[in-house]
């Protein structure tokens, strides 16, 4: 039980509070309070008033009632009902001018304590005997709750505010039911309402309004059974219920509950059905236009719903009751969703062409139905078209064209777009709209990549776009004008405009490149092409050195590659030529493994062909950087059967003829052919197993001429290996000449580690040398090596100088046999013999300088008198040669017999020095063997040797 003393005190408190929210809320807007604070008070102010509410609501029995009553005095309800009245005017009289849900949850908060003190105040919270007599006895107090009640109710539903709003209109029902039917009509504002359908209405819109479709709807039924029955309810209420339904039917709800919508717009088709058979005094334009409304709205309802044969029949029931623009397209769009194409263009038509359509109606009209059509979208395109030619020459022609345009491109198909190029080419230049001009612009240069336009419409597309060059920035310019040469180029490959689209496409790129900086490498991709169509080598290497300059290099690469492959496809070889040269020599970077190798191929192929120039720098380059792409550990390539063919083909063929004789480079390139042929995945199958024989035979031999002169390229280690898989390959063929290969260099392997074993290994190789035929230039060349090794390893292994010597006479001894064999042919034998004579001189002058002492040296001038004494037909080896001095007159320097005498000279002079030193020694045998030699060889030299006279002379002095 509440004490009336703190029921005052509260009531005071309250009033004070009251006041507070009062002046905030009249101030909110100057004051731009804090609406969320204020809601928060009046919320408090409404739990108070629910406190004092809640004793007589939750009465047990009629005695806590009369307690609860007994503890309100009346200056508390009178308090009460002053507070609520002054609460609810103040929220007639500050509406704010913003109608958004916060003001209307403030105003229904305000409202609904408003409400509730001023019922609480006229005990309408009391038992209902009270209530009854208070409110009989006070009707106007009674007019005024219900009011109050029904307006705050419909407040709080707007808010979702389900439960207060219902409870108070239930309130207010209660009240009204208290006014007696003879008092009613004295009160001003009730009198001429008719409250039971007030309540019924109130209860429909509430219910909707919070959701709750279904008692709505219940409510609406009815409404419409009041309106069928009841003849006292006038027009105004009709039109009240048409105007809710209406409104409902203009809004939205979740899928699930459009049933609701079609449900109240059949309660209102059944008023106006029952209203029209009467023969009501409405209008009758009044009647059509809310029953098509109606049927409209029915539609929508179906559409939303997607049930388009429902949706269908409304719209053409509806469109033949209004015959208005909204109802035609909504029959339009009815038809089309219903898969009644050639209909909905009929339609489209029909709508386009009406005078009380607006343009953008007329517009949206043809992009829905094209969105709509699926087997006959140019029905829109064509609806579009009378449009155009519908509205040309008015002030709405250049928007109707430019969506035109837009349509004709979003249907995509080649026909559509390439009438949209020739409307933008005749018509869309004269925009003055700036925004249509930017579209006009990207439009025509998005069509320039239409697939199926041809290089002629293109080339129109992108020089169309220029004319709007206003509208773009420098940068979109500068992209189309490069395209543009593209294209240009284009033509000219084809052979069409030739010389006009080139001069065209170089002034452009002249122009651009000159206010270019750093240089673009598309714009000098573009003029190398122009020089390869122009077959202008000059301008070619001169774009080409302009390419190498531009920034970023990362794009310097690829728009070699792309100049090489141009050139390829028009045959122009002396442009492959110049551009894979710097392509393979310019330090920009390669993009990845595969394209290097591309790369590195054409090169290769261009020097096969002959179609550049190369030094032995620049193949060794090649042959490293393709080794590199193979033996890196993260080398992603490997070749194929076919590719490794033709790359061990091409290094053979490089080795062969692309250098001088045996070299380094070649012995590079043939050790690369030899690794490539090993890449093969069964490299000793087939092509692969010739060019891998191919390639070591090849290797070991110029390897082994690079030894003999003294300056090997293959390390020691991988010659063996190299020995190894030729004796593998190799042994099992029957050409000689492989064979002789292996042995040689079996025998530089064993020189080159030399070991005490060594002559044993070097014997047995001449042991199986001697079974074949083996000319004097293989031996001369392997006792060459051997010299070179003997000398540098002459303190570790002094033997190798009886190696050296030792091949060295095996050279001499094949020379004597191709002494006897040469005079067997008839034909310049002497010539022959001479040369063979020459060559075992060298030999022997090779030995006689490799000797360790004179011992060794007197062994050598022994075999020298042996081959002077050589049997040659009928006559010596002594006497051949004098012969062919005395026939000789003037020997001239390049003959082989200058360098036979000039060997002799030196044999002579040095016998004669050794018999010198051995008579020093008072050595007589050995002193009287070096002059007996030393005389012979003088008696061997022509007259006119310098060498002979000076010993004659020598000898008649001395008298020796």
């Amino acid at each position: 039980m509440m004490d009336p003393a703190h029921t005052m005190m509260d009531t005071q408190s309250l009033g004070v509070r009251l006041d507070e929210v009062l002046h905030k809320f009249a101030t909110r807007e100057e004051d731009n309070g804090d609406n969320a604070r204020l809601l928060a008070d009046i919320a408090g102010l409404t739990e108070v008033i629910d406190k004092m509410i809640s004793p007589s609501l939750s009465a047990a029995s009629e005695a806590a009632e009369n307690e609860a009553m007994v503890s309100l005095p009346v200056k508390t309800l009178e308090e009460l009902r002053f507070l609520g009245s002054a609460c609810w005017n103040m929220t007639v009289r500050h509406v704010s001018r913003e109608d958004s849900r916060e003001e209307q949850t403030l105003k229904a908060s305000l409202r609904e304590f408003a409400t509730k003190a001023f019922l609480l105040g006229n005990y309408a919270y009391t038992s209902s005997d009270v209530t009854h007599s208070y409110f009989t006895q006070h009707p106007r107090e009674a007019e005024q709750c219900v009011l109050m009640c029904l307006k705050t109710s419909r407040d709080l539903s707007l808010c979702g505010v389900a439960g207060s709003a219902k409870r108070l209109l239930s309130l207010g029902e209660s009240v009204a039911s208290y006014i007696q039917t003879g008092v009613q009509n004295s009160l001003a504002y009730i009198k001429h309402r008719n409250m039971r359908w007030e309540f019924a209405y109130t209860t429909m819109d509430i219910n909707w309004n919070v959701g709750h479709y279904k008692e709505s709807c219940e409510a609406a039924k009815k409404l419409t059974q009041m309106l069928l029955q009841d003849s006292d309810l006038r027009r105004d209420h009709r039109e009240a219920f048409f105007r809710f339904v209406f409104t409902i039917g203009n809004g939205g709800v979740f899928s699930s509950d459009e049933q609701y919508i079609r449900d109240m717009l059949h309660s209102s088709m059944e008023v106006q059905n029952h209203f029209q058979r009467a023969g009501s005094n409405d209008p009758s334009h009044h009647v059509m236009i809310l029953r098509g409304a109606t049927m409209e709205q029915m539609a929508l309802s179906w559409l939303r719903e997607e049930k388009v044969t429902e949706a269908l029949s409304w719209a053409v029931e509806a469109d033949a009751t209004l015959h208005s623009n909204t109802s035609a397209l909504l029959r339009l769009t009815a038809t089309a969703k219903a898969g009644m194409e050639p209909e909905a263009i009929a339609l489209l038509h029909q709508y386009v062409q009406r005078s009380d359509v607006s343009v953008d109606d007329a517009v949206a009209a043809c992009f829905e139905l094209h969105n709509l059509l699926v087997s006959t979208k140019e029905g829109s395109i064509e609806g579009m078209r009378l449009l155009y030619q519908k509205t040309k020459g008015n002030t709405s022609s250049e928007c109707v064209t430019f969506r035109f345009v837009q349509l004709l491109l979003h249907n995509g198909s080649l026909v559509s777009c390439k009438e949209a190029l020739q409307i933008l080419q005749n018509e869309c230049i004269d925009f003055e709209e700036t925004r249509y001009r930017r579209y006009c612009f990207v439009w025509l240069w998005e069509l320039a990549d239409m697939a199926g336009f041809s290089p002629l419409q293109i080339v129109e597309c992108l020089e169309s776009a220029l004319r709007f060059k206003d509208c773009a920035s420098e940068s979109e310019m500068d992209a189309i004008y490069l395209r543009l040469c593209t294209e240009y180029i284009t033509q000219s490959e084809d052979g069409r405009q030739t010389s006009v689209a080139l001069m065209r496409a170089k002034s452009i790129l002249f122009d651009y490149v000159s206010r270019r900086s750093p240089k673009c490498a598309f714009a000098h991709s573009l003029l190398i092409k122009i020089a390869v169509l122009e077959s202008n080598e000059e301008e070619l290497e001169k774009e080409l050195n302009l390419l190498l300059l531009c920034e970023p290099a990362e794009l310097v690469m690829p728009a070699l590659c792309t100049a090489i492959n141009y050139s390829l496809r028009l045959g122009y070889l002396p442009g492959v030529s110049l551009v894979i040269t710097r392509a393979v020599f310019f330090s920009a970077p390669v993009p990845d493994p595969s394209t290097e190798l591309e790369l590195l191929r054409v090169y290769v192929a261009s020097l096969l062909n002959k179609s550049c120039n190369c030094t032995d720098d620049h193949l060794r380059v090649v042959t490293e950087r393709f080794r590199s792409l193979l033996s890196d550990e993260c080398a992603t390539i490997s070749l194929s059967h076919d590719e490794v063919s033709w790359w061990a083909q091409a290094f053979l063929v490089l080795g062969l003829e692309f250098t001088v004789g045996p070299s380094p480079t070649s012995v590079y390139l043939f050790r690369a052919a030899t690794f490539i042929a090993l890449q093969d995945p069964v490299p000793g199958e087939g092509p692969s197993r010739t060019f891998l024989i191919s390639g070591l035979i090849c290797t070991l031999e110029d390897e082994f001429q690079l030894f003999s002169n003294g300056i090997p390229q293959i390390d020691s280690c991988e010659l063996e290996e190299h020995l190894r898989v030729c004796k593998e390959f190799v042994s099992s063929l029957p050409d000689l000449n492989y064979r002789l290969t292996v042995l040689l260099s079996e025998a530089e392997q064993h020189l080159r580690q030399p070991s005490s074993e060594t002559p044993k290994h070097i014997q047995r190789i001449l042991d199986e040398l001697s079974n074949i035929t083996v000319k004097f230039e293989d031996y001369e060349a392997l006792a060459n090596g051997a010299s070179f090794i003997a000398l540098k390893y002459a303190s570790e292994h002094p033997f190798l100088h009886g190696v050296a010597i030792k091949l060295y006479m095996q050279a001499v001894s094949v020379v004597m046999n191709d002494i006897s064999t040469s005079m067997k042919d008839a034909d310049n034998h002497a010539v022959k013999c001479v040369e063979y004579i020459t060559d075992a001189f060298s030999c022997l002058y090779k030995c006689f300088t490799l000797a360790f002492d004179r011992t060794e040296q007197l062994a050598v001038v022994q075999r020298l008198m042996e081959i002077l004494s050589l049997a040659v037909g009928d006559v010596t080896v002594i006497s051949l040669i004098k012969d062919y001095h005395s026939n000789t007159v003037r020997t001239v320097n390049n003959h082989p017999l200058s360098f036979a005498r000039l060997f002799l000279e030196y044999f002579t002079v040095e016998a004669w020095n050794n018999s010198v030193f051995y008579l020093h020694l008072t050595e007589t045998v050995k002193q009287t063997q070096w002059v007996h030699v030393a005389w012979t060889l003088v008696d061997t030299l022509p007259e006119t040797s310098s060498v002979a006279s000076a010993l004659h002379a020598l000898k008649a002095i001395t008298s020796v």
